[in-house]
């Protein structure tokens, strides 16, 4: 069956320094080359370097897949200004800019915000939309504007709602070309991910085809799969929280872990977001938390270990994935991408 790859870039990269970006941007030709779909980079600075200045070197470093964030946020991006951002990707790439967008979590937190709500997401969707296609919006009331709407090289780059509960989901179905869902990916939460966002998509009026699903995959590639499972648990351990902190209800949560899992995310240690040695990780664990959170969201093991998991997820409908590149550098990163382009992508891609 065939697969869609979106790869996700940047997260252990910090700061760039001369040296590094053409290994940076080596890699990401290399995900061109094996046949991503889209290719994209994180936006916190609470987390590393400015996104704009990856997104950048991307664009210039892959001739065919699509280039994005994702996800930035309402609330550290002006409207006006990720317009401007997008147009100016989407014409270095000639067309191929994109934007996944989230409610926020690191960027937003760590500077003392909440994060936005399901209508300023809209709002803001609806505020880049018609300032890439009339140069002229409203947002929360304000009215924006910019002078180079006619030269954009398309009226539209393509928004993608990130979504982690029934509400977003709808939402996504409803307004976004895309939704990006961090669901999970057991059976049944697969299944009711798609048919929720189709419900928001029959309510707009929209064909269910004309949206997107991706589902997010917390992803770890190594030789030694016990090795691949412990690199993964601080990714899960920050989507376990993320995907949880505004309640249990509809998410498939077992009766026998609610309380435990309600417990984790009212004990989150936001400082500690995705770090290996941090305190989420071992709180995870001493809930008993840890193998129901790799076993609902993560892609880890060896190569065979992730070419049998994504035959199952294909069979479950989830075939549409954003996955990471393991290494802690860019070496390391070589070498996992250049594992997974050339022992796992071709089963499913071409």
């Amino acid at each position: 069956m065939k697969v869609a790859f979106g790869i996700s870039l940047g997260s252990s990269v910090g700061f760039l320094g001369g040296a590094d970006t053409p290994k940076f941007m080596e890699l990401v030709k290399m995900a061109d080359g094996y046949g991503a779909t889209a290719v994209g980079t994180y936006d916190s600075a609470f987390l590393g370097g400015d996104a704009y200045v990856r997104a950048m070197l991307m664009a210039l470093a892959a001739p065919r897949a699509a280039i994005g964030l994702r996800p930035s946020n309402p609330l550290t991006r002006e409207p006006q200004v990720m317009a401007s951002f997008l147009a100016s990707l989407d014409s270095l790439t000639g067309g191929r800019a994109f934007l996944d967008i989230a409610s926020g979590d690191s960027a937003v937190f760590n500077i003392g915000y909440p994060a936005a709500s399901r209508a300023r997401i809209e709002d803001y969707v609806t505020c880049v939309r018609d300032l890439l296609a009339r140069g002229e919006a409203t947002y929360q009331g304000r009215p924006q504007r910019v002078r180079w709407a006619a030269q954009a090289v398309r009226p539209r780059v393509p928004i993608s709602i990130c979504a982690e509960g029934p509400k977003m989901l709808h939402l996504g179905g409803r307004v976004g070309d895309g939704v990006i869902a961090g669901t999970g990916l057991l059976p049944e939460v697969v299944r009711d991910t798609i048919a929720r966002v189709h419900a928001g998509a029959h309510e707009a009026g929209r064909a269910p085809g004309d949206v997107d699903i991706w589902f997010t995959a917390r992803s770890s590639l190594h030789e030694d799969r016990e090795r691949a499972i412990d690199n993964v648990k601080a990714s899960v351990s920050s989507i376990l929280n993320h995907a949880m902190r505004f309640g249990l209800d509809d998410k498939h949560v077992p009766d026998d872990l609610r309380a435990k899992i309600q417990d984790y995310v009212d004990g989150y240690e936001l400082y500690d977001h995705v770090l290996h040695s941090g305190r989420n990780p071992r709180r995870m664990a001493d809930l008993g938390l840890t193998d129901y959170a790799i076993d609902r969201w993560a892609l880890a093991g060896a190569p065979r270990d992730w070419i049998a998991r994504i035959e199952q997820l294909a069979e479950r409908g989830a075939t549409k994935l954003w996955v990471g590149v393991s290494g802690a550098d860019l070496e390391a990163q070589r070498h996992y991408l250049k594992v997974m382009g050339e022992e796992i992508m071709p089963r499913f891609v071409g």
